[in-house]
């Protein structure tokens, strides 16, 4: 699925998982959250899948975004995708999550993480 207008994400859903990518710049509050929570549950519906984030250059991920993104257990496991160590210090928060997640600089560990993970 393209970006919506007016919407600093784009959400698709591959073969055998689920991607979601955050627009450089973004600030992510609670309410945009759950609007890409909302956007990836449409495309998984029942089904339990892995998640690949690209955050490379997110701005910020305020408290009550990070806590609800804690809470959504919808995904088998996660890799986070960033591009250097700013983005490893915002993604440092899922050290908490119940879900399984894991941070990468490259897109294809990530990716080869995600699917062949037992």
């Amino acid at each position: 699925m393209p970006q919506e207008p007016g919407k600093p994400f784009s959400v698709s859903r591959e073969e055998d998982f689920l991607r979601l990518r955050w627009m450089p710049g973004t600030v992510i509050t609670h309410a945009i959250g759950v609007s890409a929570a909302s956007a990836l549950a449409d495309l998984h519906g029942p089904s339990v899948l892995p998640l690949l984030v690209n955050m490379t250059g997110i701005s910020m991920v305020t408290p009550e975004a990070r806590e609800g993104m804690m809470n959504y257990k919808r995904f088998s496991h996660v890799a986070l995708i960033g591009g250097d160590q700013v983005d490893e210090v915002m993604a440092a928060f899922s050290h908490r999550s119940p879900v399984t997640t894991r941070y990468f600089t490259s897109e294809t560990d990530g990716l080869n993480w995600l699917l062949n993970r037992n």
